[in-house]
């Protein structure tokens, strides 16, 4: 048994060691430039002729001369590349390299130590409290060691720091799980002590390498209690634990460690959130009670996304988004597993209005898009949550639809931004996959005006409203015609859900003469495209043509394809020749179009 636990403390401490990797690497890299910038600046320096600072224009005349050189030398120099970043077995391969004897003789010496300690208790030479606290002890003088290395070298100092703090941290987890010498609590207390020395050491050396190892362990800490801890202990350690590791990014600018601690936090809150409102286990009985913790832990990270937004701007986006996404999910899960269904609609829209509200704050305060963009997109999400969680049917289709136009219309309103509100365009998907049904049940149905008749005209109508919409913001802003194409495929769409419903409401209205209906509706079908395709022909406007062009295609395809073989002899001959003739008129207003556009080149 004592064999078995050093052995793992010996596989913790190379996996601390090796996580420590990349920071060799990059010292490597300073120290090289810093010795370069050294050899540079030994230059011997000339003395200055006091005849030519007698003369300005001597002066003047051999600074244009250098300058014109230094232009053609730039010139001639290559082009420079990025170099290709280095793949991972790449980096480590580096990192052997450097301090190898070191880091052999740190494993060595490891094993070594783990043999004699295992030896020494099996012939009983120590007790238990001197085996525990010899590997406190040897952790802590080892820590001391590299806290005193790194003022000169920081990439020994922080492989000590990790080496010291492992095995300190084990032989806790030893003592308490072999021996019983320590409770939940207090060996929580103590892992903490010792992550608290490594963060400051992170802090005061800089090293965010020694950073993240020290939040790996305040967050591993609870699990070497080695039994189940009471969870409002737990969720209480968490939250102190995460207030640290914000102090800790507000006054470092490692934005990386809010998101990496919420990731922590979330994986404790699973059996939580599995367990739901199950009083089965110990996770369904405090589920109700962790929920308001959960609470405060969405508050937490949203409230410190935002002050370093506006603190310090954006620096990396996918940072932003991945910290909103992640604190929505987060709650998202807690409030639809854990709190009552009767509170969810409620729930969903209370967090939406906070999300909003920071969404417009962020934008406000910091004149940053990102920040707007990723909150507001969480504040949609608890939105659509809610009116879920609310109606149903083709009432939440309905609900949905105006949602997301009037989306679109307040991204068009407030940023002008072309690209982002057909980006949310996307989000009218949700809305046409539930009006399926709607399509499904006007197509049976003997009644004109039904509720699925109102759903499909209702979508049709936001797609052309939306659609139109981006194209003219598009066009005011004078950006590419590229940029307005999610808008011509919205109009597109809700054409399309148009053309549906003209057929059906038609076929219904003639519900005893089906070749008739079909005959109205094709030179319906045939006016609109006519009137289309010109209007968009003489104001310049492509996607108006294409709009007319694709109803006429559908009309012409249809003709030939289903009724030319389904239509009586007489309807054919009467529908064929009256679409025939539309199209034939065309002719005179396309060469009168065609006029005008050479008279323009002429008079040009």
């Amino acid at each position: 048994m004592y064999m078995m636990t050093w052995w793992i403390e010996v596989i913790v401490v190379i996996f601390l060691i090796i996580s420590n990797r990349s920071l060799s690497r990059r010292l490597g890299n300073l120290e090289s430039k810093l010795k370069n910038l050294g050899g540079a600046g030994e230059k011997k320096i000339e003395p200055v002729n006091s005849a030519v600072i007698s003369n300005p224009e001597t002066i003047l005349k051999d600074a244009s001369a250098y300058s014109a050189q230094n232009q053609e030398k730039l010139k001639e120099l290559p082009n420079l590349k990025t170099p290709k970043e280095k793949d991972a077995g790449e980096r480590f391969g580096e990192w052997l390299k450097e301090d190898w004897l070191m880091k052999l003789g740190a494993f060595l010496f490891i094993v070594g130590f783990g043999w004699f300690v295992s030896y020494a208790f099996a012939n009983n030479w120590i007790g238990p409290v001197g085996r525990i606290s010899i590997g406190i002890l040897a952790g802590i003088i080892i820590m001391t060691l590299g806290f005193w290395r790194m003022t000169k070298y920081k990439t020994q100092g922080a492989v000590f720091m990790a080496l010291g703090a492992g095995m300190a941290m084990l032989t806790i987890f030893a003592g308490r799980s072999i021996y019983g010498f320590f409770t939940p609590a207090s060996a929580v207390a103590f892992d903490f002590i010792i992550v608290a020395f490594v963060s400051f050491a992170s802090y005061k050396f800089n090293i965010k390498s020694l950073a993240f190892i020290a939040q790996i362990l305040a967050f591993v800490a609870p699990l070497l209690t080695s039994g189940s801890t009471e969870s409002i202990f737990l969720f209480s350690y968490l939250l102190f634990i995460s207030l640290a590791t914000l102090f800790l990014a507000s006054i470092t600018g490692w934005r990386d460690l809010i998101v990496s601690s919420l990731i922590f936090v979330g994986l404790y809150s699973l059996p939580y959130i599995g367990a739901g409102s199950f009083n089965s286990s110990m996770y369904g009985r405090d589920a109700s009670i962790i929920l308001n913790f959960a609470y405060i832990f969405g508050v937490m990270y949203l409230l410190a996304g935002m002050i370093s937004v506006v603190k310090k701007g954006v620096e990396n986006i996918n940072n932003e988004i991945i910290l909103a996404v992640l604190n929505g999910l987060f709650l998202f899960l807690w409030i639809f597993n854990v709190a009552g269904k009767e509170w969810h609609s409620m729930l969903f829209a209370f967090w939406a209005v906070i999300f909003t509200i920071c969404s417009f704050a962020a934008f406000k305060l910091s004149s940053q898009l990102a920040p707007f963009y990723a909150y507001g997109a969480v504040a949609v999400a608890f939105i659509a949550a809610a009116t879920a969680a609310q109606l149903s049917g083709t009432t939440l289709t309905i609900a949905f639809t105006m949602e997301v136009l009037l989306l679109v219309l307040c991204i068009l309103l407030l940023t002008k931004n072309t690209k982002a509100a057909s980006s949310v365009s996307w989000l009218f998907i949700v809305p046409l996959i539930l009006s399926f049904s709607s399509i499904s049940g006007y197509s049976g149905s003997q009644e004109l005006f039904t509720k699925d008749f109102f759903v499909l005209v209702l979508i049709a109508a936001a797609l052309v409203i939306a659609g139109r919409l981006i194209v003219w913001n598009s066009l005011s802003q004078n950006e590419k015609k590229e940029e307005a194409n999610a808008g011509s495929v919205l109009v597109v769409l809700g054409i399309l859900y148009l053309m549906y419903v003209v057929w059906q409401f038609i076929h219904i209205l003639m519900i005893g003469a089906q070749d008739m209906a079909t005959m109205t509706t094709l030179l319906v079908y045939t006016v609109f495209g006519l009137i289309s395709y010109f209007s968009g022909l003489y104001s310049g406007d492509m996607a108006r043509r294409t709009y007319g062009v694709a109803l006429l295609a559908f009309v012409v395809v249809r003709l030939i394809i289903v009724d030319v073989w389904q239509m009586a002899l007489f309807g054919r001959v009467v529908t064929f020749l009256a679409i025939g003739v539309l199209l034939m008129s065309t002719a005179f207003l396309t060469k009168k179009k065609k006029e005008e556009i050479d008279s323009r080149i002429i008079i040009k």
